[in-house]
């Protein structure tokens, strides 16, 4: 009766623990999200996650033509070897052009790409939604993008983080027109406000940024007060409180350090003043940056290429669309921090959004 019984429990205590297995495997490939939401710290590191049941196909990367595109060409591919010596991705790795991609042979393995929003469409939804990952906006399929919808949903999440109801905008007319009306439609509701300067470069913007900042009737009161006084006076005039960010879509970084230098320079020494840069694809003057103390939403800025934009970006897509597929390929869910962004990935869908520099 007493090896029945212990033959009971040891079959019971078997059924229990290969029960259990599914969900242990489950919780290794989802990853939680990390406290620092804005703010770049390191690339997620897969190795301590993906074990020896993982992905064994190949990996066939569409890119555009290596002529015309050779400086993108050449910084993606640095990206991706970055991210396969960090990962310790093994692989095969096969490129080919945008233009010559079969689905039916890619169902076999991994597409990444392509890169143009022609050919994305063409092939939109044909591949399996967990063997592709394309380089452009696709509506079935998973994607990543450069572009400014990453950077907008930064914006909005760091705003309401911060319980931000008003903010101010400098509206340049040579600015980002689009992603500033895209910012107002999405900020706007019963409780928030937007306080917004329009600026021109052939106009005298340091009078405009002296009036939005409420300091124009101060500085005249006291040149009155200085000129009918026979001693030196002190003066600090006080900008307007109710607004504590001011926000600037630029398309031309020289435009971005003048607007910054003159909120600075017109006594808006604590403001927090944040910069889309989306529409920026020239090398940033970190010198600018610091001395004006301006907020970049992009990618991470700590690459190999730093602030040069346009090779920086091509890198970190490089780095993140190698990151993202073997993600993808493997099963993993969760938060995923790569060097354009930060990344939420369930079973449909994946959401971007970039940092804060």
């Amino acid at each position: 009766m007493l090896l029945r019984i212990l033959s009971v429990i040891f079959y019971i205590l078997i059924i229990i623990s290969c029960s259990s297995i599914p969900d242990q495997v489950d919780k290794k490939k989802f990853i939680d999200s990390d406290d620092n939401a804005f703010i770049f710290t390191s690339t997620t590191n897969l190795n301590l996650i993906i074990n020896q049941d993982n992905y064994n196909g190949s990996y066939v990367v569409a890119l555009p033509d290596y002529k015309r595109f050779s400086e993108f060409n050449n910084f993606f591919q640095l990206g991706m070897i970055q991210a396969i010596k960090d990962q310790g991705i093994e692989n095969n790795i096969e490129f080919i052009l945008q233009g010559e991609v079969n689905t039916s042979k890619i169902r076999e393995n991994f597409l990444i790409g392509p890169v143009s929003k022609e050919s994305v469409k063409k092939i939109d939804g044909l591949i399996p939604k967990d063997r592709a990952l394309f380089l452009n906006e696709a509506n079935k399929n998973f994607y990543i993008s450069l572009g400014r919808g990453s950077q907008l949903n930064t914006l909005n999440k760091y705003l309401d983080s911060n319980e931000v109801s008003r903010v101010g905008i400098i509206s340049d007319s040579t600015g980002d027109k689009d992603s500033e009306k895209i910012f107002k439609n999405s900020w706007f509701n019963g409780s928030r406000d937007i306080i917004t300067i329009d600026s021109d470069p052939y106009i005298d913007s340091d009078s405009r940024i002296k009036n939005f900042l409420d300091v124009s009737e101060s500085i005249g009161r006291f040149d009155k007060i200085s000129k009918a006084s026979f001693s030196s006076l002190e003066f600090i005039p006080r900008s307007r409180d109710d607004i504590k960010q001011i926000l600037i879509f630029p398309k031309e970084a020289t435009r971005l350090y003048e607007l910054a230098s003159l909120v600075r320079f017109n006594y808006g020494l604590d403001y927090e003043i944040i910069a889309i840069t989306s529409e920026l694809d020239d090398a940033i003057d970190q010198n600018e940056i610091g001395l004006h103390d301006i907020s970049l939403i992009d990618h991470t800025y700590e690459n190999r290429f730093g602030y040069d934009l346009n090779k920086s970006r091509s890198f970190c897509l490089g780095y993140d669309s190698m990151l993202l597929a073997y993600v993808i390929s493997n099963g993993i869910q969760g938060e995923i921090r790569g060097l354009l962004g930060i990344y939420k990935i369930d079973s449909d869908s994946i959401e971007i959004n970039s940092y804060i520099n």
